[in-house]
């Protein structure tokens, strides 16, 4: 049987300025009245697809939805991400009566500068039909989650339907020890000279005690191994092409679902161990690299990336086409020889 993890959602951000809050209230509109509910057609963190406002007359609930994105689930193929919809019943009133609540007076004081994302609650007839709850606001604008969480703690969960479904961790990814994606863009540094215009950018301050006593302690980043430093490579292939995307899979009896398109993102497509030979070929590459004839910036349609799965080592990133760099160090960028590229594309 599969496992459904439940993720933990930060929703609220960090307060980052103090703003005022002062003006009249607003009149609302009764909530738009759509024919189906599709948590997996909206946007999982809340937006607004039907506009929620007061209950329209003549819809009368019989039930409510939650939806409940970013769950996990593990079968045989892998690590999925879900979304899931579940169906609420008992007695309404308590829910009505809390989204029918005016909002707050505006507050005449300062208010955090936070951004506070409601859960999507819908409310459902007898026809299926279906209108987002409304939450009301505080003095500062901000949803008043506990209002409508308290009102739906006095229903059961009735029914719990998969809407939808994402392979984030195929199951040969997650046996081979490669990461799902890869960046097919590599990390870009400003060379020494372009920061000199920055005061002090280059003087990286020596490891001291602070005004607490605690002293900081000098790091070494990962390394790209040096030839004869490891015996052997593990190769994990990505490709940009749009068959590699695991795209969204709707479930059955869906009609709307949403596929996220990430420009420069690569896919898992397969993996397999170096041999010794093969091994120190790619150190004395990466050890012997020359820099690229001139700049490019495109993306590349393949690469492999061969890690030696060891504390303090950073992984080698070959592209197989496009401009065929070799990345070492994370973020140093050379050319990828000829023979090197045929070698691991083989």
């Amino acid at each position: 049987m599969p496992r459904i993890r439940p993720s933990l959602i930060v929703l609220a951000a960090a307060a980052v300025a103090l703003v005022g809050c002062a003006s009249g209230p607003q009149s609302l509109t009764p909530s738009e009245i759509v024919a189906e509910i599709a948590c997996a057609s909206t946007d999982p963190l809340g937006g607004d697809p039907g506009r929620a406002g007061p209950m329209p007359d003549h819809f009368e609930p019989v039930a409510a939805v939650r939806c409940v994105p970013f769950q996990t689930v593990e079968d045989d193929e892998g690590i999925w991400s879900v979304i899931l919809r579940e169906r609420l019943e008992g007695d309404l009133t308590a829910l009505l009566r809390a989204q029918a609540e005016p909002d707050d007076a505006r507050s005449p004081g300062p208010c955090a500068a936070i951004a506070i994302i409601a859960p999507q609650i819908w409310l459902t007839d007898a026809a299926g039909r279906g209108i987002r709850v409304r939450y009301p606001a505080d003095g500062c604008s901000q949803p008043k989650l506990d209002l409508i969480g308290d009102a739906l703690a006095e229903l059961a969960v009735v029914q719990t339907d998969e809407e939808q479904r994402t392979l984030t961790q195929p199951r040969a990814a997650l046996e081979s020890g490669c990461a799902p994606t890869w960046s097919a863009r590599p990390l870009q540094i400003a060379a020494p000279e372009e920061l000199e215009e920055w005061e002090g950018t280059l003087d990286a301050p020596a490891p001291a005690p602070s005004s607490t006593g605690i002293q900081t302690i000098p790091w070494a980043p990962p390394r790209t191994p040096a030839p004869g430093e490891v015996e052997t490579l593990r190769l994990c292939a990505y490709s940009t092409d749009d068959a590699a995307n695991p795209s969204a899979t709707p479930a059955p009896g869906s009609t709307t679902w949403v596929t996220v398109d990430a420009e420069g993102t690569a896919w898992f497509t397969g993996s397999r161990q170096l041999d010794a030979a093969e091994t120190r070929a790619v150190l004395g590459a990466a050890a012997s690299a020359q820099p690229l004839p001139e700049a490019c910036d495109d993306i590349p349609g393949s690469l492999v990336v061969l890690d030696a799965d060891e504390e303090g080592k950073a992984p080698i990133t070959v592209e197989l086409d496009g401009c065929r760099r070799l990345i070492v160090d994370h973020i140093a960028t050379y050319a990828a020889p000829p023979a090197l590229v045929e070698m691991l594309g083989g």
